[in-house]
């Protein structure tokens, strides 16, 4: 007997060689199919593979219908609270009265008036930095050095670059023999071109005179920028202050002026006052401010002292001067008065 009858294997072509046949049942039949060879008889298992589908949806599956809809539930629930808080905040931001959030350059959780009172201040430093950063745009630089100098003259400066250079009318109302304080800086008159430069810097002799005009007459048609056009037309604008001081006596006259010079003297001066006129001063640089300009001494107070109204410094303006300080200070005196016939007509 061969080796293949005692091991009881039969070979079959390569080409046909797939192994023990399957038989119903899930039985196997070993090599034979007959004879005296043992049959082992396998049973069938059923395996269970777990896919990558057995998540949520595989645990949903496990829940009845009462359990999902409770979930459900719960999820619109949360939805509608988180969508009631939102709109809470949003109306609640809407309806809260102006506070220290209402302005983030101010720390929050202080008082509005905190807020309140470091506004103008802020809004200041800005405006400066921007003329800082746009310094060169400025057709000179007695503009920016006026916003350094003059902290109430930042606003108009800031704006200067876009601002109307035609003047336009004063627009209040005057009693006749108040005198009013005006500063060259004025946004009505003060981007009117004078003198080479914006009548902000330059426009001290109109702007006095226009002072002066204003308080003896309580006519308010003759503002600084019309009395820089009259200066410029009459050839006297010009030299260290910017206006001739023959432009007063000159001007005078054509206003209903008496105008009268004299030495500066402190007697003189309140001679002058008490009579009933204004004082127009030339002041030398480097007394009452570092340039060379015009103001005007407009009364006397009860103390003996004078008030002054410098159109260049608010500084200068608001507080009281000996006599002999503005006197030794100038260098010309012109004193100011109603003509008899405007006078008269006034009566």
């Amino acid at each position: 007997m061969d080796y293949s009858q005692r091991t009881g294997q039969t070979h079959s072509p390569l080409s046909d060689n797939r192994g023990p046949s399957r038989q119903r049942g899930g039985s196997y039949r070993s090599g034979r199919s007959s004879g005296g060879g043992s049959r082992y008889q396998l049973r069938s298992r059923n395996i269970r593979f777990r896919g990558r589908r057995s998540g949520v949806l595989t645990r949903f599956a496990g829940l009845n219908l009462r359990q999902i809809m409770m979930i459900v539930l719960g999820l619109v629930l949360a939805v509608l609270v988180i969508f009631l808080i939102s709109s809470c905040v949003r109306s609640c931001k809407a309806n809260t009265p102006a506070s220290s959030d209402a302005d983030s350059r101010v720390a929050a959780g202080v008082s509005d008036s905190l807020v309140a009172d470091f506004g103008p201040a802020l809004d200041q430093a800005e405006a400066l930095q921007w003329i800082a950063i746009h310094a060169n745009e400025y057709p000179n630089e007695d503009l920016p050095r006026l916003a350094l100098r003059e902290p109430a003259a930042i606003a108009f400066v800031r704006a200067y670059p876009e601002a109307s250079k035609v003047g336009s009318a004063y627009g209040e109302t005057v009693s006749r023999g108040e005198v009013p304080l005006l500063y060259n800086w004025d946004e009505r008159w003060g981007a009117v071109d004078y003198d080479g430069s914006a009548l902000a810097v330059t426009g001290s002799g109109p702007t006095v005179l226009s002072m002066a005009y204003i308080g003896l007459t309580g006519k308010t048609d003759k503002t600084p920028a019309d009395l820089a056009a009259l200066a410029s037309d009459k050839g006297l604008s010009g030299g260290e202050a910017h206006t001739a001081a023959e432009f007063f006596t000159s001007a005078g006259k054509e206003l209903g002026l008496d105008v009268h010079h004299y030495a500066p003297d402190s007697d003189t001066l309140i001679d002058v006052l008490d009579s009933g006129t204004v004082v127009l001063v030339e002041v030398r640089a480097e007394t009452l401010t570092s340039e060379t300009h015009w103001a005007i001494v407009a009364a006397e107070n009860e103390n003996g002292s004078v008030r002054v109204y410098d159109p260049t410094s608010v500084s200068v303006s608001s507080r009281p001067w000996d006599p002999a300080t503005i006197a030794s200070a100038s260098t010309n005196m012109y004193a100011v008065s109603l003509a008899e016939a405007e006078a008269e007509a006034g009566e």
